[in-house]
């Protein structure tokens, strides 16, 4: 007999990762193609989804030049396999010299900004979802509610009303700054700069691991209630987020999330502490923990369940905008860094040249993935250790 409960418990995450997905993916494909209509190029397809095509329908604008054997208007097409999608754009893979519609022909700058026009549009939907985000939820700020005695905080001389604004000479705006510098101290003695009364104080504090594995020094931050939020009623005394402050935050995220790979990856490199449960997953993997946070958060209430998911889309819009920019071979990073040595040696890169690394570089990229994809079925499989499912400290926790 079918469980349809359990069914509908893993149907709905799977179907909200898609959407999610898939809006992501649009958006990122809609930067591209905005930007090539805006520079009089051509598209001829404009495709969301891989694989065979399952719906096609023809635009109205035509190409100034026909092509034999090609469409003279842009198709948009809905294929099958619901991961990715693409904006094809005349003279993107051939050099076309007798047609001003070919992105071969168009000056540097609206070809630079036609391959970054998708990453931007990423970063402005993110920006989008996160103030939605702190709206409608808040957020919290470094600065001090509580202090444990006997703590870290407490022998420090850490007090109520400080606002930590440095850890180890790095600015913390961000609740999840002030996080990712406690899980990456390896329990090692930090430098705290704090703004007490007008007056900035250096203070030396060591993070103990407490019970649950994570870093601490026993405080408590503030917490603003976003403008949309319902305070409860035991909440007497609170700060609501402004319009401004709900925007800055919004922007301080976006900022953060772009740096946190490169942070990581730096601390790789030179065998530095990492945060428990970091590591690189294939789109399986992170449908999977989609499918576990939705599982965890939808017994809270609908609204822990759409909060989360916002921010989840959030930082997987922030991911594929960065992880694009990123100068790896068949990625928009690698065409910019193409673009960048022919602005400085006056000249393009020969165009067959330039396909190959493209096409040598997505070879790899695509074995890459199958690993990494390939060890995370092997996590789903009965009788294998489960994939850890991310922890979603509420901002009024104890760091």
């Amino acid at each position: 007999m079918i469980n349809i409960a359990g069914v509908f418990n893993t149907g709905v995450p799977i179907l909200i990762f898609l959407l999610i997905l898939g809006l992501v993916v649009f958006v990122h494909e809609l930067g591209h193609f905005i930007m090539a209509r805006r520079a009089g190029i051509f598209v001829e397809e404009f495709a969301m989804g891989m694989g065979p095509k399952l719906l096609t329908f023809k635009g109205k604008k035509k190409a100034k030049t026909s092509r034999e054997g090609e469409e003279d208007v842009t198709l948009y097409t809905l294929r099958a396999l619901p991961l990715g999608g693409f904006c094809k754009m005349r003279g993107m893979d051939e050099n076309i010299s007798d047609d001003p519609e070919a992105i071969n022909n168009k000056p540097l700058r609206d070809r630079i900004l036609v391959i970054a026009g998708g990453s931007v549009m990423n970063f402005i939907l993110a920006v989008v979802l996160f103030f939605i985000l702190v709206l409608i939820d808040g957020y919290a700020t470094p600065v001090v509610s509580g202090v444990q005695e006997g703590r870290p905080a407490y022998e420090a001389g850490l007090q109520v009303g400080d606002r930590i604004t440095h850890i180890n000479g790095s600015r913390v705006g961000l609740w999840e700054n002030f996080r990712f510098m406690l899980d990456t101290s390896g329990g090692r003695e930090m430098d705290f700069r704090v703004v007490r009364e007008g007056q900035r104080i250096n203070l030396s504090i060591t993070p103990v691991l407490d019970y649950d594995g994570v870093f601490r020094i026993g405080m408590h931050s503030s917490y603003r209630f976003g403008i949309l939020a319902r305070v409860p009623e035991h909440f007497t005394e609170y700060e609501r987020a402004t319009i401004w402050g709900s925007l800055t935050t919004s922007l301080d995220m976006i900022g953060f999330h772009i740096r946190t790979p490169f942070r990581m990856l730096a601390r790789f490199v030179t065998r530095q502490p990492l945060p428990d449960g970091a590591e690189v997953m294939s789109i399986i993997g992170i449908g999977a923990e989609v499918t576990a946070i939705y599982q965890e958060t939808i017994q809270h209430g609908t609204m822990p369940m759409v909060i989360t998911m916002l921010f989840i889309a959030g930082l997987i819009s922030v991911a594929i905008g960065t992880m694009n920019l990123m100068p790896i071979p068949a990625l928009d990073g690698a065409r910019l860094i193409f673009l960048i040595i022919e602005g400085i040696r006056r000249k393009p890169v020969s165009q067959e040249r330039e396909g190959m690394v493209h096409m040598v570089g997505f070879v790899l990229l695509m074995i890459l993935l199958v690993v990494i994809a390939t060890r995370d079925i092997r996590r789903l499989l009965p009788g294998s250790d489960e994939a850890q499912v991310p922890q979603y400290e509420s901002p009024q926790t104890t760091p």
